[in-house]
């Protein structure tokens, strides 16, 4: 079973702290829930783990090993990715398709296969 754990966790948008030496603990095949009012640093937890935002202070450990990520698709490559609340990502497209946006299945020939 997965285990993804991090370790004083801190980061600062300019002179704004959103994280403060956060730890938190996770394991795969289980619900978990981060709750807390607007502004409490949710969305930034979930960048960071995901590699959308990469500098910050503390480290992520997956299964006991140090990782870090340069972006979205090294997080996704080891299992970890979010779906982002905004409702209309791309309007035109379906959910589908909003939803494997940037992961998309293409065939031996690069066409996207449907």
């Amino acid at each position: 079973m997965a285990h993804l754990r991090v370790e004083n966790l801190s980061k600062f948008f300019g002179a704004t702290q959103a994280l403060d030496n956060l730890n938190l603990s996770i394991e795969s095949g289980k619900v978990n829930a981060i709750l807390g009012e607007n502004g409490a640093g949710k969305s930034t937890i979930l960048k960071i783990l995901s590699g959308v935002y990469i500098t910050y202070s503390g480290k992520i450990f997956l299964n006991d090993s140090l990782v870090t990520f340069e972006n979205p698709a090294d997080a996704q490559a080891v299992g970890i990715a979010i779906i982002h609340q905004e409702l209309n990502l791309i309007p035109h497209l379906s959910i589908a398709d909003n939803l494997f946006l940037g992961r998309e299945l293409k065939n031996s020939w690069g066409i996207l296969d449907k």
